[in-house]
């Protein structure tokens, strides 16, 4: 007799991850790969090039995937409507088990601190961090089948005090933490679903990568994100976040609904 095998915790699921071109949300992308997604769409912003990695990356994990990547501006009006009607059309189906928001609003030039903060610039960061995510969610509501997982990719900047210039991404992130739990309260028993967001820590991704070599970050801030008191003393890698996804993704987290799981070592203090 040969011996049982446990299927992959992701098999035959369907997902849409914003923002997999690179970063935190390629990682989600290649894991859902190794965890046995049938189909994937990831959405990027302007680097088409780095979508087609996360392709390449997907399709040597598994040939047979069904994968697209697609152009998609989180501040469009039509950004939800867009994504859901593109996914379902280069995927040829007509559900979405996964959705992961994670595609941030972030613009360098627009990283002033507070005193500074324009109207303008507050607006882009709720419309892109919370709007545009619960949007795309409500989008794709209608396809999301019971036992279907959302997760909202957030920040612990939404949970303790920032310094400039990152104070209203803070704010806008904490939107979207607050959006969660009551998305969750609304539409989870009713569809058989759950919405959790993940609060992320200090990552080496392009988002802390590029403000720091543009010398935009305060030393102050930098020293934080690399503290000694972290178990690693290192910051977290887009692998440490993406297992976390991962889980959340799987019919493993059935009991979880609503919450938000705060990535980051637990020796630092907030």
């Amino acid at each position: 007799m040969a011996p049982a095998t446990i299927p992959a915790p992701l098999d035959g699921k369907v997902a849409i991850v914003t923002g997999g071109s690179r970063g935190i949300g390629r990682g989600i992308a290649v894991h859902f790969a190794t965890k046995g997604v049938a189909k994937i769409a990831i959405t990027y912003a302007a680097n088409a090039a780095a979508a087609a990695e996360t392709l390449a990356e997907v399709r040597h994990i598994n040939p047979n995937i069904k994968a697209t990547a697609f152009k998609a501006d989180v501040l469009s009006p039509t950004f939800a409507q867009d994504v859901v009607s593109q996914a379902l059309t280069d995927l040829s189906t007509q559900t979405i088990d996964i959705i992961v928001n994670n595609a941030p609003y972030v613009n360098t030039e627009a990283a002033l601190p507070i005193a500074s903060m324009t109207k303008t610039v507050f607006d882009n960061l709720l419309t892109g961090n919370a709007w545009a995510p619960v949007q795309l969610f409500l989008a794709a509501l209608p396809h999301i089948p019971r036992g279907g997982r959302v997760i909202m990719i957030s920040s612990t900047a939404s949970k303790q005090p920032s310094p400039d210039p990152v104070v209203c991404y803070g704010v806008s992130k904490a939107a979207l933490d607050s959006f969660t739990r009551s998305l969750a309260l609304i539409f989870s028993a009713k569809h058989g679903i759950t919405i959790n967001s993940v609060s992320v820590g200090p990552t080496m991704t392009d988002l802390v990568r590029i403000p720091m070599e543009a010398g935009v970050l305060p030393k102050d801030l930098i020293d934080m994100l690399v503290s000694k008191n972290t178990a690693d003393h290192r910051l977290g890698e887009v692998e440490d976040i993406a297992g976390i996804v991962g889980f959340l993704a799987s019919g493993e987290s059935r009991w979880i609904n609503g919450e938000s799981a705060e990535i980051k070592d637990p020796l630092r203090a907030c």
